[in-house]
């Protein structure tokens, strides 16, 4: 089972609502460090170091329901990709949704190993079971202007541009 069948069974389930895959949103948490820096920066202290590149998070999948539920749906098919995982990938789209869930083959990761407010969703082929329910954001912050630029430029592409799935 690949992520395009997992995401695929997800729409299945809740074609009721969008689903958007692979999207970014840039990380402003990650650029905090430099701001600090610059900020304590004094005369004769050697200049603090920054490209100017911001920091992007890639998600797999953001779901929107009719009822304005956002969920961030980030799909594991291997413990070596979820072992990667950190709280840094997971803030940016925590803080703009109200849920986010890891979506994985039946068995792969255990209740327990989901960081803590992440909910579980196993998929078996066509089906999806919620095995560890995501504990709910009831206030995210607003979608940032970034993504709902790339949401448009999506819209905008002819179906011949837009990748196959």
């Amino acid at each position: 089972m690949n992520a395009t069948a997992v995401l695929d069974a997800i729409a299945r389930k809740h074609s009721g609502c969008a689903l958007v895959r692979e999207i970014t949103v840039t990380d402003r948490d990650a650029l905090d460090p430099v701001r600090h820096a610059w900020s304590a920066w004094k005369p004769g202290d050697p200049m603090p170091e920054y490209d100017g590149t911001p920091v992007y998070r890639r998600i797999d999948g953001l779901m929107f329901d009719g009822g304005a539920t956002r969920t961030a749906i980030e799909v594991k098919i291997s413990r070596a990709d979820f072992l990667r995982e950190s709280e840094e990938k997971r803030r940016p789209w925590r803080k703009i949704t109200h849920r986010f869930v890891y979506a994985t083959p039946v068995g792969l990761l255990k209740p327990e190993e989901i960081p803590d407010g992440c909910g579980l969703w196993e998929i078996d082929g066509n089906a999806v079971r919620i095995i560890k329910r995501a504990r709910s954001n009831p206030e995210p912050e607003p979608i940032p202007h970034q993504v709902l630029v790339a949401f448009a430029y999506r819209l905008n592409r002819k179906p011949s541009e837009r990748k196959q799935r």
